[in-house]
């Protein structure tokens, strides 16, 4: 099955760089959601789906406006539940912001990076098993950062998402697996070419 995956755009943050609480997208978001939407409507995706997170949903529903298909909804690939970094030490909410996803989340009453991944592998599963019963071949999946790179190292055999093995996917990048094919499904970039040009 042929999978495109892509990032969302870019949501509203803080004066402190942490994302507002169910955040929707900026402007800037929002033309970087209309454009992966443009680029990925060329493939013809067959069905879409997306996570239960606002900027996830809004990015999915560029893709739904212009392919009049409305996009699944699996709240397991939700995003790493962080629990309450907004009241967590100024030192702690500066590593978040810079993507440090091996922070004791715990503590503040989120996840570990251990039970994020096998949320995100679940929810990818029910994906994958929603696709056979309705016959899909080529669908789209408007997601977040660390469950597109739980998803790429779960079909490259890793069990845990590692988020030092590649480059920071860049807010309205996408990625094409192919789930028969095997590893790498990561060739080294993200794609980011339908970006050229948006400016904030």
């Amino acid at each position: 099955m042929i999978i495109h995956l892509a990032r969302h755009g870019q949501p509203q943050t803080g004066s402190d760089g942490l994302y507002v609480p169910n955040a929707g997208l900026t402007h800037l978001g929002r033309r970087q959601a209309a454009q992966v939407a443009e680029r990925i409507a060329q493939f013809e995706p067959e069905a879409s789906f997306t996570s239960n997170v606002p900027r996830a949903v809004e990015t999915a529903k560029f893709f739904s406006d212009i392919s009049n298909q409305s996009a699944h909804q699996i709240t397991d690939l939700a995003e790493m539940e962080t629990g309450n970094i907004w009241d967590a030490p100024p030192d702690f909410k500066r590593k978040v912001t810079t993507g440090d996803y091996l922070l004791d989340y715990k503590s503040l009453g989120g996840e570990t990076i251990g039970e994020f991944s096998a949320r995100v592998i679940d929810g990818f599963a029910q994906l994958l098993a929603k696709c056979a019963t309705l016959g899909l071949n080529k669908v789209a999946a408007f997601l977040h950062e660390g469950v597109v790179g739980t998803i790429i190292d779960h079909l490259e055999g890793r069990s845990v998402f590692d988020p030092k093995r590649r480059d920071s996917m860049p807010y309205g990048a996408l990625i094409t697996v192919d789930t028969n094919k095997r590893a790498p499904h990561y060739p080294g970039f993200w794609e980011t070419a339908h970006l050229d040009g948006i400016t904030t």
